[in-house]
């Protein structure tokens, strides 16, 4: 197999090869998109987390959301373009990702966190500001309960971009593999 044919996904792939690319490049951009999100979830974090008389449920659900805009619209760009190199009309796919993405937002990013908040804070003893350190490096355990959240939201956005968003990439690909199947 060629790398650089694996990377550009071009048609001397088989489909399992496609496959695999796909998923290899989806993983890569969705641990990029995690990044992002995180990233924008902990400087939103220390600007506002400590300073502000806003309710901290409140301020965590607003952190989380404009977290996820950013990724969103960062996921939206690399998944359209390098992992499924979608040609579909661009506003119906769109509106298609951010509806599945409003499914993850509601079901993880809000659901699911506010459930890992609880259970720690609640079962554990463990407040989100709860800090621990390793070197120079400070760590609160909502950033942890983030990261291991963003392994369910990957997952859930994984199968909701197959089954709803970018089908027309999947058909399109059928159909030009079924052209080249009957000239053979």
């Amino acid at each position: 197999m060629d790398i650089k044919a694996l990377i550009k996904g071009d048609s001397s792939l088989s489909a399992a090869q496609k496959r695999t690319r796909e998923i290899f490049l989806y993983l890569v951009f969705g641990v990029l998109t995690t990044v992002v999100n995180l990233i924008s979830f902990t400087v939103f974090d220390s600007i506002f987390g400590g300073k502000s008389n806003i309710n901290h449920d409140v301020l965590l659900a607003i952190n989380n959301t404009v977290a996820w805009i950013l990724a969103v619209l960062f996921a939206f760009v690399t998944n359209r373009t390098l992992v499924f190199a979608s040609k579909s009309p661009f506003f119906k796919e769109m509106l298609s990702f951010f509806a599945s993405r409003v499914v993850t937002l509601l079901v993880f990013e809000l659901g699911t966190m506010e459930l890992l908040v609880l259970l720690f804070e609640q079962g554990f003893g463990l407040s989100r500001y709860s800090i621990w350190a390793i070197g120079p490096f400070d760590f609160k355990y909502l950033y942890i309960w983030k990261i291991l959240n963003s392994v369910f939201v990957v997952i859930g956005n994984y199968i909701l971009s197959k089954l709803f968003v970018f089908r027309g990439a999947k058909s399109a690909e059928k159909k030009t593999d079924g052209e080249s199947g009957e000239n053979a």
